[in-house]
């Protein structure tokens, strides 16, 4: 027998949430959601109205143009870094696109193709590091 789930959104401490019938669930959080507050996306990216789930997307979709436009740089062998004409030697472990070693740091990033998954030390670009806040 199947359950259908109620959406959650607007719910929280001594609150109950919006009640409609669900959807589908949040890629991000997991949590169910109604038609009225969250978006059906391509590629199954299914995100609830949150504010954070919200962001993640929002933030994934300007990383994808991003890298689209920075790509051409790698290309002819050039570093991905706007406005940067060196030759590229490193890889970011995060959007794997290849920088000159200015535009790359060491950090601690967590390797998903482990099992389980696991803090290591790899390179990221510029553009990745500043994202780490909202993916955490």
């Amino acid at each position: 027998m199947t359950t259908i789930e109620n959406c959650t959104f607007g719910g929280g401490f001594l609150r109950s949430g919006c009640g409609r019938e669900a959807v589908t669930d949040c890629v991000y959080c997991g949590r169910p959601f109604c038609a009225e507050h969250g978006e059906r996306a391509a590629q199954y990216m299914d995100v609830c109205a949150r504010k954070g789930c919200h962001n993640k997307l929002r933030d994934l979709e300007a990383h994808d143009a991003w890298k689209a436009r920075v790509a051409d740089a790698n290309r002819v062998s050039v570093c991905a870094q706007e406005d940067c004409s060196a030759r590229l030697h490193h890889q970011c472990s995060r959007c794997h696109l290849l920088f000159c070693g200015e535009h790359v740091r060491e950090m601690r990033v967590r390797d998903t193709t482990r099992m389980p998954a696991m803090e290591v030390r790899g390179l990221v670009c510029e553009h990745c590091a500043q994202r780490r806040k909202l993916w955490r």
